[in-house]
Order: C-alpha cells, then sequence, then structure tokens
C-alpha cells in the first residue's frame, strides 16, 4: 500500500478517471466538448510522461511502479476504445487488435512469471505501437479522417511487429534462454527520428488545414 501511494504511482493512477472523463466528453456534441477531449489526452500524456520521470528523480523506482505504468496504459486505451467504439463509430475489429495484443502480452507475461522472478522486458517496437494507437485514438476523438486513415495501417503494422517481438522474446524465457539485448545503433537512431518527424509534420499540417475549413 506505500507503494502503491507514492507520487510517481498516483501518477500512473490517474490516467484511469481521466479515461472516463475523456468518455463522458466524446458521449458530448459540440466543439467544446472536443476540445476538453483533446486537453485530457494530452494531460494523459503528460502524466505518462512524468510518472517515469519523478521515479527516477525521487528515487522511488519500485517493482509496483514499473508494473503499475504499462497497465495503467492498457486500462487506459481499453477505456477509451470501448467509448469510442459508441460515440466515434470506431472499428470492432480494430478495437479487439489493441486490446487483443495487450491482453495476450499480460496472459503470457503472467504464465512466465508464475513460480519466476522473471518478466517480459518492455521493447522498442512495443512503445512505437502504443505510440501509434495513441495518435489513431487522438484522431478519432477530434473527428480528423484524414489523420485516422493515415495512421491506422501504420498502427496495425507495428502493433504485429511489437506482438511477434513479444512472442519471441516469451518464447525464450519459457526455454530459459536469454532475450538478447537490442543493439540500438545510430543509423536506427536517425532513421527513427526522420521517419517519426516526417510523419508527425505531415499529420499536423494536415489537422491544421482540417481546423482552418
Amino acid at each position: 500500500m506505500r507503494e502503491l501511494l507514492l507520487l510517481p504511482n498516483l501518477v500512473s493512477l490517474v490516467r484511469i478517471p481521466i479515461a472516463f472523463a475523456m468518455v463522458y466528453c466524446i458521449s458530448r456534441e459540440g466543439a467544446s466538448a472536443i476540445i476538453a477531449a483533446a486537453i485530457l489526452m494530452i494531460l494523459a500524456g503528460v502524466s505518462d510522461a512524468l510518472d517515469g520521470y519523478l521515479a527516477r528523480r525521487l528515487g522511488q523506482v519500485t517493482p509496483l511502479g514499473i508494473a503499475l505504468d504499462p497497465i495503467a496504459d492498457k486500462i487506459f486505451a481499453g477505456i477509451l476504445v470501448l467509448g469510442l467504439i459508441v460515440y466515434r463509430e470506431f472499428p470492432v475489429w480494430l478495437a479487439l487488435a489493441i486490446v487483443g495484443r495487450d491482453l495476450l502480452i499480460l496472459i503470457v507475461g503472467l504464465i512466465i512469471m508464475r513460480g519466476k522472478r522473471l518478466s517480459l522486458p518492455s521493447n522498442l517496437t512495443g512503445k512505437y505501437a502504443f505510440g501509434a494507437v495513441a495518435v489513431l485514438i487522438a484522431g478519432y476523438v477530434i473527428r480528423f479522417p484524414f489523420g485516422i486513415t493515415m495512421v491506422t495501417p501504420i498502427a496495425l503494422i507495428l502493433l504485429l511487429a511489437s506482438f511477434l517481438s513479444y512472442a519471441r522474446a516469451a518464447v525464450k524465457a519459457m526455454r530459459g534462454q536469454p532475450t538478447p539485448a537490442f543493439r540500438d545503433r545510430q543509423s536506427y537512431r536517425l532513421v527513427r527520428s526522420i521517419l517519426a518527424w516526417g510523419l508527425s509534420f505531415v499529420w499536423l499540417a494536415a489537422l491544421y488545414l482540417h481546423l482552418v475549413e
């Protein structure tokens, strides 16, 4: 309980009520409700970055906090996706792809940890997949058709790639084999940065044109 009440963990948990507040906003009509939902989503993103920073800064990195951060992300995304299905015509098949992947990773991780002090480490592809899903959800929240069309295939590719990466790590863990660390070369970082910034610029430029129409 003491660990749960640490400031970084409370910051992680705050994303859950934010998700419910966002669902309420998207259930309402009008520009003010969309703006409120967008502001709440930005706050959720800030909390996602802030909890890790606070944990390191305050020396409060704990096993509970390490597990709580991704769990809060998954609960946040799950609640929001369910709300989008009801109020924004979010495709059920896409929701199943997002939530199903997270559930499979969680179940496999619990199986591996049962009786062992092991866990599946997070991977870079998974982080990019979560980022793409967050941008995709944002497109539905603010009713941005071009952004949805643009990001959907990217999110699906990253979800599949991250699932395969987790599956490979899970098989090695169940066999008692170490998972080789990803060697992140400078050239890889450069290519990722160019793609990420380029796609972000296109998405934001299209959003600006969409808003001024």
